[in-house]
């Protein structure tokens, strides 16, 4: 399917940092170049929202990704944690979600401020808040990417269709498998 109006996406950054990641642990990480070249602007429609998960690290390069997806950053919309983080420099207690448009792209609700304060969870778990907040800002169809866990449900929820490294995936990306491709491969196709 093609043609997402919004798509959320919270890449498995491998971003050398000092005194190590950790991330690597938990699911498997993707270039920088990797993700740079992903097509996320076949699946986007010309008029679409991008929501993408940096961490004070990857910030900068959230810019470019955003750029080579075909997107331009509008604002950044801070997560302020309830706890210290590790940090070489400062203690990192926040995280930030690129709001980026292309084409033309209004939001639906426009009193949204620039940071949202949520608890911390298991790692790398975004606050549940945030769909609520997309769905209110941004229209549907809606793409999470690198979905690590299902996207809360119920009657009057927007159905999220998800790739990830982690669940099952409703879409495929040439070139980029996830574990569900194996799931999705016709008898006696290729891995």
């Amino acid at each position: 399917m093609t043609g997402y109006r919004t798509i959320l996406a919270d890449p498995p950054w491998d971003i050398e940092q000092r005194g190590g990641r950790g991330a690597e642990h938990h699911y498997d990480l993707m270039t920088l170049d990797r993700i740079v070249h992903m097509p996320v602007s076949d699946l986007a429609a010309e008029d679409a929202h991008l929501w993408l998960w940096v961490t004070n690290a990857t910030l900068r390069h959230g810019y470019d990704v955003a750029e080579a997806w075909g997107f331009t950053v509008r604002s950044p919309l801070t997560w302020v944690k309830f706890r210290l983080g590790l940090g070489n420099y400062l203690r990192n207690s926040t995280e930030h979600l690129l709001f980026a448009t292309r084409g033309r792209a209004p939001v639906q609700f426009r009193s949204q401020p620039t940071w949202i304060q949520a608890p911390v969870q298991d790692h790398s778990h975004k606050p549940e808040e945030q769909y609520a907040l997309i769905e209110r800002i941004s229209p549907g169809p809606y793409l999470e990417l690198f979905a690590r866990r299902p996207p809360p449900q119920g009657h009057d929820r927007p159905r999220w269709h998800v790739w990830g490294n982690q669940i099952d995936s409703d879409i495929q990306i040439p070139g980029y498998r996830v574990p569900s491709d194996s799931h999705n491969q016709p008898r006696g196709g290729t891995p």
